[in-house]
């Protein structure tokens, strides 16, 4: 294939899938920024990959990828000897008030839900992904994906319950 076909190939690619990669990073981390870079990281790894991307999986394929990439950064410390904590927010005047606050409240309510189980439900409910494709991504079986799925909401459910009790009348 011709350098100028690869390239095309690639940009197509990007364009197809970098807001879901993004999206899938922001609802793993909870960080704006890091979501940013790991999206980034997650197409030059495609990039300079010498394993040929079959287009029927590709979105599978780059979840798998973001998401190694997310757990290597958890393992890595920030010079001080702290884990990375908190998140930045977008600065859009374009976005009303509400909808930055329920994006904080779902993003700090993910945070609190195992990183298995995370993953499952982002690949599955926020990037429509089968639980076949979901089960193949994170090598684990169909039955396990649905049961991690049914967590997830159950834990968001209780979160928000938490809330909604602890709020003044």
């Amino acid at each position: 294939m011709e350098t100028t076909q690869i390239g095309r190939a690639f940009d197509d690619l990007y364009r197809s899938f970098a807001d879901d990669v993004f999206r899938f990073l922001l609802y793993l981390s909870g960080k704006w920024a890091l979501s940013q870079d790991l999206t980034s990281e997650t197409f030059v790894r495609v990039w300079t990959s010498t394993t040929p991307l079959r287009v029927s999986t590709a979105k599978a394929y780059l979840f798998v990828i973001a998401r190694n990439l997310y757990l290597d950064s958890l393992r890595r410390k920030r010079p001080d000897g702290h884990p990375a904590a908190g998140w930045a927010e977008p600065a859009s005047p374009a976005v009303c008030y509400e909808q930055r606050e329920e994006l904080a409240q779902t993003l700090e309510d993910m945070e609190q839900i195992v990183e298995g189980d995370r993953a499952a439900f982002a690949m599955s409910v926020l990037e429509e992904m089968s639980h076949e494709e979901v089960a193949g991504a994170l090598g684990i079986g169909v039955g396990a994906v649905k049961s991690r799925i049914f967590r997830t909401r159950l834990r968001l459910i209780e979160l928000s319950e938490e809330r909604k009790t602890r709020r003044p009348q």
